[in-house]
């Protein structure tokens, strides 16, 4: 009876490790690099995406006069291969005037083409969005 639960104590702390790795992997600050469609290849680093807890903070940096960060607050839910990020109607009107963000309704699933501790690749409909890790 012991080793039973041992073993299901094994099991079950390596099932919780596993399920983690991929939520430690995306929490923190994500700097774009390119974002691809078949329309247009942009390189940037004014871009930013942070991950904590549910939240997402996607900032803009403006270099133009007065210079500053458009911020947008949302949720999100990390599933195995996709990620949903729920903007909040208060936010949704800066994301659809984004340049970088096409922006159109206030939902938008992306499919995680990659996640590493140092790279990210999130696509969504014909739109490739790569990010290097911040920090």
């Amino acid at each position: 009876m012991i080793k039973i639960s041992n073993i299901l104590i094994i099991v079950l702390l390596l099932l919780t490790s596993c399920s983690n790795d991929r939520d430690t992997k995306l929490e923190g600050r994500w700097q774009a690099t390119t974002i691809e469609s078949p329309q247009h290849f942009l390189e940037t680093d004014s871009l930013f995406w942070s991950f904590d807890s549910g939240v997402c903070e996607i900032q803009t940096l403006r270099n133009f006069y007065p210079h500053y960060a458009e911020q947008i607050f949302a949720n999100y839910l990390l599933n195995s291969d996709s990620i949903k990020i729920s903007v909040p109607e208060k936010y949704i009107n800066i994301a659809k005037r984004n340049r970088y963000l096409d922006w159109k309704t206030q939902e938008r699933k992306f499919a995680i083409r990659e996640l590493t501790s140092k790279s990210l690749k999130l696509s969504v409909n014909d739109t490739i969005y790569s990010f290097r890790k911040y920090y």
